[in-house]
C-alpha cells in the first residue's frame, strides 16, 4: 500500500513539473528585446561611427593645428610618439564601423532584394579601409571583424598593397552595380538612400585611391584615374559626403576643442597661407579673441590684418623666443584660434569626400595628362565649390562670386602650369581642414604644401615629418605574431618614419 502511495505521489509530481514548464521559456523571454537588427539600421551606425581625429593629430603634422603645452598631449606637435593618440584611429575604427560594416555585409550579400544595401556598404568598407592603410600600412582586412561571425580574435595583418588592390576592385564593382531600380535603402545619413549620389561617391572615392599612386605606379594611377572620371564622379556640392551634427548631437571634435580653448591654436604656416593670399575663407576659420580661455562664448576678431597663427617648434615655455612673438593675453597666448562662431560651432558638420576635393584630383590628373578636360578649369572649380561650402558650417558664411573672382585672378592663386601641382595641392589641403586624415595622407602622396619642417629640439623621428602611426601597444600583447609578422612586411620597425608603400 505504501509502495502505491509513494508511486502515486511520484507521479503526481512529475506531471506538475511538466505543467508548470509548460509556456515557461516564452514567459522568461522579452518580446520587446530584439534579437537581430535590420541591416540598414546596423548601416546607419556604421556611417555615423565614422572616427574623426582630434585636431592635434594628423592636422598637427600638417602644419594646419598647434598645442604648445607638453604633458599628456605631447605628440605631433613635438614629433615624438603619443600611443594614446597613434592607437586612436585603430581602435574606434575597428570597434566601430568595421564591426558593424562586417555585420551588414553578411546579412545582405546573397540577398538580391538588397543589392543596393549590399554595394553601398562595400563602398564605405572601403573608405574605412583606406584611411586605414593610409595611418598604418599593413592591417587586419581580410579576417577583419569576424571576432562574432568566425570566432577569430586574433587577426592577421594583410598586405597594404593587396587590400589597396581590393579596395580598388571594390569600388569599381560596387558604384557600376549600383543600380535606382533596386531598393532604396532610407536609413542611409549621407543621401537617403539616393543611388545616383552613391555611384559618385563611390566613382570619387576611387579616383582619390587612384591618385595616392601618382608616384609609386604612374601608369595605374592613370588607369584608374581614367575609370573613375568616366564612370561619374561629384557634380557639385549638393553630392558631399558628409555627417551633419546638432546641439543633441554635437561634433565630438569641436566639442572637444571647445573646452580648453586656451590650449589650441591655428598654426602659423595655415593662416600665414591664407592671409597673404586674402583668402575669404580666414574670416570663417580664423579668430582673435581678449581671452582664449573664454572663447566659444566671446565674440572674436575676424579682422585679416590681425590674424597670426601661434609659430611651429615650440612649446609654452620657448615660445617667447619665437621671432616676432606676440605674448600671453588673458589665459593664453595672442594669436589665432578657431572662428567658434561658424566653423568651430558644436555643430560643425564632419566633411569626409568633397566636391572641391575631387576636382583639385581632376586637375592634377588633367595636367599629368591622365584624363581630358583643362587643368585650370577643374582647379578653379574647386576653388569655388570650397567656398560655397562654408555656408554649411553657417548660413551667414556666404562668399560672393565677385569675392571668388577676385582671389582667382590674384597672382598667389591664379593657375599657371608652371606651379600646377604646388597650387592644386595646397588648395586640397585649405579644403581639408577639419579632415585630418586626408589632408596628411594627400600631403604626403604629393609634397604640398611645401612645408618647413617643425624643428622642435628632441624629436623622435628621423625624417622631416611624421609619416604613418604606430600600432597600438595591445597588438604586441594580444595579436603578437601577426603584429611581428606586419612590422616586418611594412619594411621597418614599428614607428613614425616608416612610409606606407604609395609614399614615395
Amino acid at each position: 500500500m505504501k509502495k502505491k502511495l509513494l508511486l502515486t505521489i511520484l507521479t503526481s509530481t512529475l506531471l506538475l513539473a511538466s505543467s508548470c514548464d509548460k509556456g515557461f521559456e516564452e514567459l522568461n523571454v522579452n518580446p520587446n528585446n530584439p534579437t537581430a537588427l535590420d541591416a540598414a539600421y546596423l548601416f546607419t551606425n556604421a556611417e555615423y561611427s565614422n572616427y574623426n581625429s582630434l585636431f592635434e593629430f594628423e592636422q598637427t603634422i600638417v602644419q594646419q593645428f598647434v598645442n604648445p603645452f607638453g604633458g599628456v598631449t605631447s605628440a605631433f606637435n613635438f614629433n615624438v610618439l603619443n600611443q594614446g593618440f597613434t592607437s586612436s584611429r585603430w581602435n574606434n575604427t575597428y570597434n566601430g564601423s568595421i564591426k558593424l560594416i562586417t555585420q551588414v555585409i553578411s546579412q545582405v550579400k546573397d540577398v538580391p532584394a538588397r543589392s543596393n544595401l549590399y554595394n553601398e556598404a562595400r563602398i564605405w568598407r572601403a573608405y574605412q579601409f583606406m584611411t586605414l592603410v593610409d595611418t598604418y600600412g599593413d592591417v587586419p582586412y581580410s579576417e577583419a571583424g569576424q571576432a562574432y561571425l568566425n570566432s577569430i580574435y586574433n587577426p592577421k595583418y594583410d598586405k597594404q598593397q593587396n587590400i589597396y588592390n581590393d579596395i580598388i576592385k571594390e569600388l569599381t564593382e560596387a558604384s557600376a552595380a549600383l543600380d535606382p531600380a533596386k531598393d532604396v535603402v532610407t536609413a542611409d545619413l549621407f543621401y537617403a538612400g539616393n543611388i545616383a549620389q552613391w555611384k559618385k561617391l563611390g566613382y570619387s572615392l576611387l579616383l582619390r585611391a587612384g591618385m595616392r599612386y601618382s608616384k609609386s605606379d604612374p601608369t595605374r594611377a592613370q588607369s584608374i584615374a581614367q575609370t573613375a572620371f568616366a564612370g561619374g564622379v561629384m557634380q557639385s556640392n549638393a553630392d558631399n559626403c558628409l555627417i551633419k551634427y546638432t546641439q543633441q548631437f554635437p561634433n565630438v571634435v569641436s566639442t572637444g576643442v571647445s573646452v580648453l580653448t586656451n590650449t589650441y591654436y591655428l598654426a602659423e604656416p595655415f593662416v600665414t597661407q591664407l592671409k597673404s593670399t586674402n583668402d575669404p575663407r580666414l574670416k570663417y576659420i580664423s579668430a582673435k579673441y581678449v581671452d582664449p580661455g573664454k572663447a566659444p562664448v566671446s565674440v572674436g576678431d575676424t579682422t585679416t590684418a590681425n590674424q597670426f597663427g601661434l609659430p611651429v617648434g615650440y612649446d609654452s615655455g620657448t615660445l617667447p623666443t619665437a621671432p616676432g612673438y606676440r605674448g600671453a593675453v588673458g589665459a593664453g597666448f595672442n594669436y589665432s584660434q578657431l572662428n567658434y562662431a561658424t566653423f568651430g560651432k558644436l555643430t560643425t558638420p564632419q566633411f569626409l569626400v568633397t566636391y572641391a576635393q575631387t576636382q583639385f584630383l581632376l586637375a592634377e590628373a588633367a595636367f599629368r595628362g591622365w584624363i581630358t578636360g583643362t587643368p585650370s578649369t577643374f582647379y578653379n572649380t574647386g576653388i569655388r565649390a570650397a567656398m560655397d561650402q562654408m555656408v554649411a558650417y553657417d548660413a551667414a558664411a556666404v562668399i560672393p562670386a565677385n569675392t571668388q573672382n577676385v582671389y582667382l585672378s590674384s597672382a598667389a592663386v591664379a593657375y599657371n602650369d608652371a606651379n600646377a601641382l604646388s597650387l592644386i595641392n595646397t588648395q586640397y589641403w585649405i579644403n581639408s581642414f577639419n579632415n585630418g586624415p586626408e589632408a596628411w595622407a594627400n600631403f604626403r602622396r604629393s609634397g604640398f604644401p611645401a612645408l618647413t619642417p617643425n624643428k622642435y629640439p628632441g624629436k623622435q623621428i628621423k625624417g622631416d615629418f611624421v609619416r604613418r602611426f604606430n600600432y597600438p601597444l595591445s597588438e604586441a600583447t594580444v595579436n603578437l605574431e601577426n603584429y611581428r609578422a606586419a612590422v616586418a612586411s611594412n619594411g621597418g620597425p614599428d614607428d613614425l618614419d616608416t612610409r606606407i608603400f604609395w609614399d614615395k
